[in-house]
């Protein structure tokens, strides 16, 4: 019984771990070069 528990609380965590991963990615894919490094370009620029 404790190994039941155990199983479906490791697919409950690794699910939420690869959703995640794949909402990050697709989130990745829709910006742009200039917009995912424009803040680290302009904190470059101010030194």
């Amino acid at each position: 019984m404790r190994r039941l528990v155990f199983v479906i609380a490791l697919l409950a965590v690794a699910t939420a771990g690869i959703s995640a991963s794949f909402a990050a990615v697709r989130h990745a894919k829709t910006l742009t070069f200039s917009e995912r490094f424009a803040p680290a370009l302009e904190l470059m620029a101010q030194r």
